[in-house]
């Protein structure tokens, strides 16, 4: 059943709208067994069609903050190797000589394509910030701290013999969210509550921007729904942070035409459907009822409903 369900929306929307640059929200109900399996089966497609997955488990991420859910994303990037897919990207489209410098593998991306081209990195960095300043400085799709900070990562592909970019790195991932250790960057936004959607929005949009297809984030939330902390380390969700996290979740669909290039699979079970359970979707009306079918057969499932059931 997982096989067939990740066949249609490989077809249905990885390959078709989120590789154009759209968005979906998908809920897959499914038992904490087979959720590895799901995970696999993504992860499978993802690298075939050249998407980025990302996995956010409500027991280990605080699912009812949006700047954690922006953090526990931001740690599975490399950010520096976006940068330098970006910029490697630019000097390509600006005619300089690239062939064989692979972004995976070449650190000093600049210093390699000056050496190829018989130029000095002066030279090349010249030619190359005016682009940074148009494509990335005054892009409007990105917030402009977000861009502000993309932009230091291209200029900083250079191997100047330390991570002089790893402060916005830490900052990007939640490591040190001290603005001051970024406010020399030109750096004043700070990733919290209210801006975490847009940092979000940003993240997926360069990760298109540096050349993916697009972004699958899975979001494993059946932990919300516990009724008694088991105490065993990991969180636990009161009533009042379930409502949080359903209304992130119905902000993520509202929202969805800004999520550039993006799939969502909220991975949970049953008891997300029981009206009577403690923190069931009942909790949270305005989830609830963009998420359940009005109309369905008893018989045939719609395998590209908001909601469907994996045996």
């Amino acid at each position: 059943m997982i096989d067939d369900w990740v066949d249609v929306i490989d077809r249905e929307y990885l390959s078709s709208l989120i590789a154009e640059g759209g968005a979906a929200v998908k809920f897959a109900i499914t038992g904490e067994d087979r959720r590895p399996a799901l995970a696999a089966v993504l992860h499978e497609r993802c690298g075939e069609g050249g998407h980025v997955l990302v996995k956010v488990d409500a027991a280990t991420c605080r699912v009812h903050m949006p700047q954690d859910i922006f953090f526990a994303v931001a740690s599975q990037l490399d950010w520096p190797l976006l940068a330098r897919r970006v910029t490697l990207g630019f000097l390509r489209e600006m005619g300089f000589r690239v062939d064989g410098i692979d972004p995976e593998r070449v650190r000093d991306v600049v210093g390699d394509v000056a050496e190829q081209s018989g130029l000095e990195v002066s030279d090349v960095l010249m030619e190359l910030r005016p682009v940074l300043y148009d494509r990335v400085l005054r892009n409007p799709d990105m917030l402009r701290a977000f861009r502000v900070a993309m932009n230091h990562l291209c200029v900083m592909t250079r191997d100047r013999g330390e991570d002089d970019g790893q402060p916005l790195i830490d900052w990007l991932t939640g490591a040190n969210t001290r603005i001051g250790n970024v406010r020399h960057f030109e750096v004043h936004t700070p990733i919290n509550r209210t801006t975490a959607r847009y940092f979000i929005e940003s993240a997926l949009y360069w990760i298109r921007f540096a050349g993916h297809t697009g972004t699958v984030i899975l979001l494993e939330n059946a932990r919300v729904l516990l009724a008694r902390n088991p105490r065993d380390g990991l969180r636990y969700y009161t009533k009042a942070m379930t409502v949080d996290h359903y209304e992130v979740l119905r902000e993520f669909i509202d929202n969805a035409d800004r999520l550039h290039g993006a799939l969502v699979v909220v991975a949970t079970d049953e008891t997300f459907l029981d009206e009577n359970a403690p923190k069931g979707w009942g909790i949270y009306n305005a989830l609830r009822t963009r998420v359940m079918d009005d109309v369905r057969d008893r018989h045939v499932v719609n395998p590209v409903a908001a909601l469907v059931r994996l045996s």
